[in-house]
């Protein structure tokens, strides 16, 4: 090859940059390292832009808290389990235990028939006396059937065990009352709720 040729080939071959010139290697090195780190940490940090989260699972994209619905507060005193007190406003009630198919006839002291007996202890936080109903206390089962306080069988069972009547009784400000209540079930009643309306709420009794 001539020297013109070669000249010629100097002249017009591809430009070299100015600022890779005079820029030292360590430099480059340190930007590519940069860019390099940049990526790696936007893959692990921040999801993909343009809704390529969506459709790429990356790490990043998995930081991203997905929008929750919005809580919705249930009503006072919705559920609670036996043992745990079942807070009603100002009152509390805890069920102790529970008795299922009680014969509450013998001696001739309480009505014939089979009977679910809960034993309870009403706490009256408030600054009024609280005096309970029978229509305040219901008994559900997994059917949806309530059964009403058999009154009778309720005053026998707290007769027997020397517990004071509930519906004889009140509760005193800051005072509190243990008592049973009976009611007569079906022999095929299950998954058994007590629903308490002093307000409201449902304990799930035992099974």
């Amino acid at each position: 090859m001539s020297a013109g040729g070669l000249g010629l080939h100097l002249a017009f071959g591809v430009p070299e940059c100015p600022l890779l010139m005079r820029a030292p290697l360590w430099l480059i090195l340190v930007l590519v390292l940069a860019i390099v780190g940049l990526g790696v940490y936007g893959y692990f940090t921040t999801p993909l832009p343009l809704g390529l989260s969506a459709v790429i699972h990356t790490p990043g994209g998995s930081n991203v808290a997905a929008p929750s619905a919005t809580a919705v507060a249930g009503p006072a005193g919705a559920r609670t389990a036996a043992g745990l007190p079942l807070v009603l406003g100002a009152t509390s009630v805890v069920i102790d235990s529970v008795q299922r198919n009680q014969d509450l006839s013998a001696g001739g002291r309480g009505p014939v028939g089979m009977f679910t007996v809960v034993q309870l202890e009403i706490q009256n936080g408030g600054s009024d006396p609280l005096t309970p109903q029978t229509a305040d206390f219901r008994l559900v089962d997994d059917r949806g059937r309530a059964y009403a306080i058999d009154a009778e069988a309720t005053r026998a069972v707290n007769t027997s065990t020397k517990h004071r009547d509930l519906f004889d009784a009140t509760v005193p400000p800051g005072g509190r009352l243990t008592s049973l209540l009976a009611f007569e079930t079906a022999a095929d009643a299950s998954a058994l709720s007590l629903r308490v309306r002093l307000g409201y709420g449902e304990v799930e009794l035992p099974r």
